[in-house]
């Protein structure tokens, strides 16, 4: 197919949701830069215009000063004929047929059946599948790929103790099919979701590894395995512990070695901070703090480990407060934090009168500052947080927060 009638068939194609099946398109739509072009890129594409009205694929409404001038609109009356001469597989087909695959899969005593989440969402997906999603690229071929992972799911054995590219290897003999699988899939895991459709978990097959740290004279208490007891891990020196997500899954309490009736947590933005106010044998001891039995690292924005470990702190009866950037993100981490811990969070040093202290080493605010309009009224409204928003709003400038020397804290305030 000549350049110009191929991408006047593709501007149709690349168009279609599916909805009807004629198309209109106006001319500026398919070739914007028409006044602009040169008279022989012009003809070229009229001729081509015309070529495709010649194969009864295209209607040609053309503007009042006279045919051959300007085209106006191109009507495609059947889009179904333009894929079959493009090539192409039409999206719409394309998608009823996935649908009748994976029924009459799903309709079969397959292994996948005897995992209610799997068999839910494989149902959900045989009647949800839409044409806009063949467009995706998720044809026949990754839907079977994808069965067969579903199928494998409910044996978690042969998902144990491997990675996800040998995995990949084992069931697909290709190392990047399955991130390739689980990259299309996961529109549809958020619309199943989105409409209350229980979903299976996909995480382990992630190439992510969420960690984070905590420090604290604590005791983490574990689930016991198959009726079992699990002896608890006890941190007696108060040192830094790594913990990665799994293991923050296996945890079922957290508390301090001295029990407490209200145990309480800081967590912390940055790295830097974080080693700086965790170390030296546990929280607090290093900058003169007592409020705080233990130090959790946030990482910014929490992570799927960070947020385990907050929920497990929440249940275990820590309170909670933060330290973080005096900045829009740093607000809107506190804000993520209450959220996930379902409970108030105080702030250190998170308040105008430190933000004015260090005014003179802050840095521009930039784009940042659009952000503060996500922070919400009830955030807000904890104590020195309005009047933080106010300074950065006068200002433009935030104060990050390894800047801070927290140990001219006293009490809880900086």
């Amino acid at each position: 197919m000549p350049v110009w009638e191929n991408r006047i068939t593709s501007a149709f194609l690349d168009r279609f949701e599916g909805k009807n099946n004629e198309m209109r398109l106006r001319s500026v739509s398919i070739f914007p830069d028409f006044d602009g072009a040169s008279a022989g890129e012009k003809e070229s594409y009229l001729e081509a215009a015309e070529a495709l009205e010649q194969k009864n694929l295209l209607i040609l409404n053309w503007e009042k000063r006279g045919k051959g001038e300007r085209l106006k609109t191109l009507v495609c009356p059947d889009i179904k004929k333009l894929f079959e001469a493009a090539g192409r597989k039409n999206p719409v087909l394309e998608a009823g047929e996935i649908r009748a695959f994976i029924k009459e899969k799903i309709s079969m005593p397959e292994k996948a059946r005897s995992h209610e989440k799997m068999f839910l969402f494989l149902d959900y997906l045989a009647e949800n599948f839409k044409a806009a999603d063949a467009k995706r690229g998720m044809d026949s071929a990754a839907i079977s790929d994808f069965i067969c992972l579903a199928e494998n799911y409910s044996d978690i054995q042969k998902l144990k103790n491997i990675t996800t590219r040998a995995l990949s290897i084992q069931l697909y003999n290709d190392s990047k099919r399955l991130e390739y699988l689980l990259e299309f899939i996961s529109p549809f895991l958020s619309r199943a979701k989105k409409e209350g459709v229980p979903i299976p978990d996909f995480s382990f097959l992630e190439r992510s590894f969420p960690a984070t740290m905590i420090s604290g004279k604590l005791v983490f208490e574990f689930a016991p395995v198959e009726l079992e007891y699990s002896p608890p891990l006890l941190n007696e020196r108060g040192i830094i512990l790594g913990l990665p997500f799994q293991s923050a899954l296996e945890i079922q309490n957290i508390k301090t070695i001295e029990p407490k009736e209200k145990p309480a947590v800081l967590t912390i933005e940055n790295k830097e901070t974080f080693y700086a106010l965790a170390s030296g044998g546990g929280a607090g001891s290093s900058f003169g703090i007592n409020n705080y039995d233990c130090c959790l690292y946030s990482g910014g924005y929490p992570n799927r480990a960070v947020s385990a470990v907050i929920r497990l702190l929440a249940s275990s009866g820590f309170s909670f407060f933060h330290a973080g950037d005096l900045d829009a993100d740093g607000i809107l981490i506190l804000q993520n934090i209450k959220d996930i811990a379902e409970k108030p969070v105080s702030p250190l040093c998170m308040d105008a009168a430190t933000f004015n202290r260090y005014l003179l080493w802050s840095k521009p605010a930039g784009s940042a500052l659009s952000r503060l309009e996500s922070i919400r009224e009830e955030t807000r409204a904890i104590p020195g947080i309005a009047e933080l928003i106010c300074r950065i709003e006068e200002t433009g400038r935030c104060v990050e927060q390894e800047i801070i020397d927290y140990r001219l804290t006293q009490a809880s305030a900086c």
